[in-house]
């Protein structure tokens, strides 16, 4: 897997889950990326599309997993928050981005990406995503 731990330096923090690849996971990881939000002091709008987006780059990657892996890391830095979520996988095939979830996906984000990349005998499918905004007011 790719090392996605940011350099020295730069303040971000980072976390980092590795579970199965099965849908009873879900809820969890979107309860993770509320927390992170909420770490950040994100309000409430930017935490729920948090957590519907995790949700959504989680369900369009578990059904490839040809390991029955999945690996979600949570990059922090002030007013951003940086999800990465991918599996190993036997097809280099993402989801179609046409797909009403990947549109989903790209309406709650500040930025989303995938990439299929060769890892060994197989592929590391990856669905990064940026959430961005600005904090709530105390």
């Amino acid at each position: 897997m790719v090392d996605d731990t940011p350099g020295a330096g730069d303040g971000a923090q980072v976390i980092e889950v590795r579970t199965a690849a099965v849908p009873a996971v879900i809820p969890t990881l979107r309860t993770v990326a509320a927390d992170v939000a909420m770490r950040q002091d994100f309000d409430l709008d930017a935490i729920e599309d948090l957590r519907m987006a995790v949700d959504e780059a989680c369900s369009l990657l578990l059904g490839s997993a040809s390991d029955g892996n999945l690996r979600c890391v949570f990059t922090t830095s002030p007013n951003r928050i940086q999800v990465a979520v991918s599996v190993l996988t036997d097809s280099a095939e993402l989801a179609d981005g046409n797909a009403l979830g990947w549109q989903l996906l790209s309406a709650l984000t500040t930025s989303v990406e995938r990439t299929v990349t060769p890892a060994g005998d197989g592929y590391l499918a990856q669905v990064e995503l940026v959430h961005e905004g600005e904090t709530a007011s105390r």
